[in-house]
């Protein structure tokens, strides 16, 4: 049996998990679910060895383990698969299933031992794979689900599965299930299963863990237990409505008209965004009203299509179907640089992928996206260019080194210069992606002035995307919520908007 006792777990001081008992026996299948932060994730790193507790002890069949790492999880019988996954597509199935356990001899690799090893291990899981071939040949599906077989090649004996269906769709989301039931039935492994779609947790788990705000609040048999008593747990006792977004303070008002006045904007005013039915990869039909003067906010779980429909507005990924409007006109791009021109920017939820050019200075990485504007006569204003993107970075108080690399400043203020890029190219949409993700409490709240600033003093429209119910709570004027790549059609105003209404609406549609 794996025990968790008492585990607690503090992150800058805040405590995201308060005492959290699990147990799990051979033949398990524990379905683990909860809010976005209710400290899911967090526990499996606890478990897995990724992060250290404050408190509470591990145990596997009663004695305590010194967890340290995941090695040391690895040698409790403990394996992990995270929703990123972790084998490498550019190497062979066989190297991937032998990755950091290569069998040698004398110094040599023993390439047929662990090709045959490989072999017997796919084929006992019914993947159709070559084992020579690399694994990046392979869809995604079969990627996650040999992630499984690895890990309990590596003698597990117990599995955490941290939303593994979420890049899967159809047959392979029910292939995938049969897998876990098999190897909790047939081979007796004990499995955590991070969910947050009910009817697969009800489809294949015995036991149900629901966790609110880092306690469990939910510990039971599925047979036991409705998925209404789990949405109702997860959703919180009901509180009072959120008052309407908190109208920022004259000086910060005052700033922020200067921020979007320090480039001049594009009418400087907002435009209605309609979208009607959309269509993209990962979007299934989306549809809801932008205004100009508002944020709206669009609210969901993990896998709900959030970030995928705010790639096919910015013409990152194709529009495949349905309309789109700006100002009651069609409204479809091919690439971020017609949207631009349209007056639609994209913030991007990857920061580091896919924001800042890291060896470039903070100025040059807000000015990258407008340096067409700084050109006479086929000859660029580097000093305007500096000017202007220096003012703007003061003006949005980004601290520490601005002219070295801007990988050295914070996460925080990183943020802030992909914030300052997106003011730089005169919105009239803005489109947020996770606009907060990994920055800290101060900042945190910075931004939400800012983007509050934007659209009620300035003007803009603006579409804001967080998987944060008490950031889309007191930010947005009003909030759509998504599931399976649909709005619900629940439109939640501020006269019913608290973070318990968009995890009952968000999870009632999962």
């Amino acid at each position: 049996m794996l025990g968790v006792r008492q585990i607690i777990k503090r992150y800058s001081g805040v405590t995201v998990l308060h005492g959290v008992d699990l147990e799990v026996q051979p033949g398990d299948v524990v379905g683990l679910v909860g809010h976005n932060g209710a400290g899911k994730s967090t526990l499996l790193r606890v478990i897995s060895g990724a992060t250290t507790p404050e408190g509470g002890r591990i145990e596997v069949d009663g004695v305590r383990q010194d967890i340290a790492g995941p090695r040391d999880a690895i040698a409790a019988g403990v394996a992990t698969v995270y929703q990123e996954l972790s084998l490498l597509p550019n190497l062979s199935v066989t190297q991937n299933v032998y990755l950091g356990d290569e069998r040698s001899r004398s110094g040599l690799l023993r390439r047929e031992e662990m090709r045959a090893g490989a072999r017997e291990l796919v084929e006992s899981f019914g993947l159709d794979l070559d084992v020579d071939r690399k694994l990046g040949d392979y869809p995604v599906a079969t990627r996650q689900m040999l992630e499984i077989a690895v890990a309990t090649h590596r003698k597990a004996r117990f599995l955490l599965l941290d939303e593994p269906t979420t890049a899967l769709e159809g047959t392979q989301v029910e292939r995938l299930l049969e897998m876990v039931r098999h190897l909790a039935d047939d081979r007796g492994l004990g499995i955590v299963f991070v969910d947050h779609k009910l009817d697969e947790l009800y489809a294949v788990c015995n036991r149900v863990v629901a966790l609110v705000d880092g306690r469990v609040r939910i510990d039971a048999r599925v047979d036991e237990v409705s998925r209404d008593d789990v949405v109702t747990a997860i959703a919180g006792e009901e509180a009072a409505p959120a008052a309407a977004a908190t109208p920022v303070d004259r000086e910060t008002a005052r700033e922020t008209r200067e921020v979007v006045a320090a480039l001049p904007s594009q009418d400087g005013s907002g435009r209605l965004l309609e979208v009607q039915d959309l269509h993209a990869p990962g979007v299934h039909g989306v549809s809801f009203r932008a205004e100009p003067g508002r944020v709206l906010g669009i609210y969901g779980l993990v896998g709900a299509g959030r970030t995928e429909t705010l790639r096919a507005l910015v013409g990152l990924d194709p529009v495949t179907g349905g309309r789109v409007l700006l100002d009651g006109r069609p409204y479809r791009p091919r690439t971020p640089a017609r949207a631009q021109r349209e007056g639609v920017v994209y913030l991007t939820e990857e920061r580091k992928h896919d924001g800042i050019v890291p060896g470039l200075s903070s100025p040059q990485n807000v000015a990258l996206p407008v340096l067409g504007r700084y050109r006479r006569a086929g000859l660029l204003d580097r000093a305007a260019v500096q000017r202007d993107a220096e003012d703007l970075l003061e003006r949005l108080r980004v601290r520490g080194d601005r002219h070295g690399p801007v990988v050295r400043l914070s996460g925080g203020n990183q943020q802030k210069v992909l914030l300052a890029r997106a003011i730089a190219q005169r919105p009239r949409v803005l489109l947020l992606d996770e606009p907060t993700k990994g920055v800290d409490l101060g900042v945190k709240a910075e931004i939400h002035r800012i983007v509050r600033a934007l659209a009620h003093e300035s003007g803009l429209t603006v579409v804001l995307v967080s998987s944060e119910e008490d950031e889309v709570a007191e930010v947005a004027d009003d909030v759509v919520v998504m599931s399976h790549g649909r709005t619900t059609g629940t439109l939640l105003t501020a006269e019913d908007r608290t973070p318990q209404s968009l995890r009952r609406a968000a999870w009632a549609a999962a």
